[in-house]
């Protein structure tokens, strides 16, 4: 990617076309695993540090939109927050592949809210004790990235058997 980026909307649009090629690097990467895809086997990193960078910073920008009380918007993000996120580098990266994930199991017809979402966010609250910003952060990122790596709407879906073998092997969470 060349140029200089604008704010939210050219991080954005510049990584729409990121996070299209993601989602076919998560079905890609599912499917090429070894032994069968086990259901955790590690995957390796599917965007570098600066694209999961950018997509913490837009997950940053929109917070305000999240709730973090039960009906209390969050606050805005800071200056401080910015320069150290409230989750680490290891941690969105966790959470965007999951993300993406999720845009496949959307596509393959699969329960990815039982089956991914809802157990991954059990652990961050429960194991890892986020606190609710940090568990607002954690869903609004997973959330950019599954609208993002999900197909597009008017296209009719096709999720090829080996694909959505690959998918299901891998969509329960489990840490």
């Amino acid at each position: 990617m060349t140029g200089k980026l604008a704010g939210s909307a050219g991080i954005l649009t510049a990584t729409r076309f990121t996070m299209r090629r993601l989602a076919l690097l998560v079905l890609l990467s599912v499917l090429a695993l070894p032994g069968g895809l086990r259901a955790q086997a590690p995957v390796p990193p599917l965007l570098s540090d600066e694209q999961v960078t950018r997509l913490l910073m837009l997950a940053l920008d929109n917070i305000h939109k999240a709730q973090c009380r039960e009906t209390q918007p969050c606050a805005p993000t800071t200056a401080e927050e910015k320069a150290k996120p409230p989750i680490t580098p290891a941690e969105a990266h966790w959470v965007i592949q999951r993300g993406a994930l999720t845009g496949a199991a959307m596509h393959c017809g699969l329960d990815w809210q039982k089956r991914n979402f809802a157990p991954m966010m059990a652990y961050w609250r429960e194991k890892a004790r986020k606190n609710d910003r940090q568990i607002a952060l954690i869903s609004l990122l997973h959330g950019i990235v599954q609208g993002i790596t999900q197909p597009n709407a008017s296209a009719p879906p096709h999720c090829p058997e080996d694909v959505r073998r690959g998918v299901e092997a891998r969509l329960t969470f489990n840490p």
